[in-house]
């Protein structure tokens, strides 16, 4: 079952982070979870004052990203910390205040993608024990409306993380009423989707694709069991352009991915493949651990 009671969006003062805020602010009022907005100071930035943290309630109500229900709707806390490096400070933050996902924008300060992308949001990635919300600060096509998730979309590599990140994002289709795609892109390095061993002279004759589709159907039957449309979808090509441009192509509204790969190196998430696709799809990406409490308190 899908449990998500806080949310917490890191804020640095930055257009990228206040894009962020009403996609949290959104999936806080409809989750009824609890939203914190948190500014970490270090030694080489400017301070910012707690004071200017309960703004944001205000400045959301003057954009007009979200709606006054959700406004309404939503407990709000602002906190300031200067208490340590800032990654190291938004897990302590994430630990005492149990909070169940992180919403981050995808460009930090001086527009150096240094949020995300750089080592505070690589740091933040990496050891999070929860699920992180990924939103790159300037789309390069239609920005999603926050809070609606029509389609989700899961890239599949067939191992087992995959398929606990097939699970999250069918809980979240759940709750947000939206349709699962599946995709596997064939690429030369592509793992073989585990299957039945057919007899030689039918193997001769089932290419990759069709062996994809074929464990993308079975997965498919497995999610749709859970109450929730799903479409499974296989293509050929460099993973992450096609990942990239499938989305855009199908308008997707979030995209869903597991923090490690078949290799478990952490290179499907932390490697060239997800930062291509972080940084060039307008709609957020949700990456979650497939092991410890993240996958855990969200999929069981």
């Amino acid at each position: 079952m899908l449990v998500v009671n806080r949310i917490l969006v890191p804020h640095d003062f930055t257009p990228a982070s206040a894009r962020v805020l009403p996609h949290g602010l959104a999936l806080a009022a409809k989750m009824k979870a609890r939203f914190y907005v948190l500014h970490v100071t270090d030694r080489s930035d400017a301070p910012y004052p707690a004071r200017d943290l309960p703004a944001v309630r205000e400045t959301l109500q003057r954009t007009g990203a979200v709606s006054e229900e959700a406004l309404r709707a939503v407990h709000i806390e602002g906190v300031s910390r200067s208490d340590g490096g800032v990654a190291e400070t938004i897990h302590r933050f994430a630990d005492e205040e149990e909070i169940d996902l992180i919403a981050l924008g995808t460009r930090g300060r001086q527009g150096a993608r240094r949020l995300l992308l750089g080592s505070v949001g690589e740091t933040v990635i990496r050891r999070a024990e929860r699920p992180v919300l990924a939103l790159r600060g300037k789309g390069v096509g239609a920005p999603p409306v926050p809070g609606m998730l029509d389609r989700i979309l899961v890239p599949v590599d067939f191992s087992e993380n995959a398929r606990g990140a097939a699970r999250v994002a069918a809980e979240w289709a759940r709750v947000f009423d939206a349709q699962v795609d599946l995709l596997h892109v064939v690429t030369g390095s592509s793992a073989s989707p585990p299957e039945p061993a057919p007899s030689v002279s039918d193997e001769e004759h089932v290419g990759p694709e069709k062996k994809a589709r074929r464990a993308l159907a079975t997965m498919g039957r497995g999610l749709g069991a859970l109450g929730v449309p799903v479409a499974v979808h296989v293509r050929t090509g460099a993973a992450a352009s096609t990942i990239a441009a499938f989305a855009e192509a199908e308008e997707t509204d979030a995209i869903v991915m597991s923090t490690r790969g078949r290799t478990g190196l952490e290179r499907f998430l932390l490697g060239s493949v997800a930062e291509a696709v972080i940084r060039h799809v307008p709609c957020p990406v949700l990456t979650v651990r497939t092991y410890g409490r993240s996958i855990r308190a969200l999929a069981d």
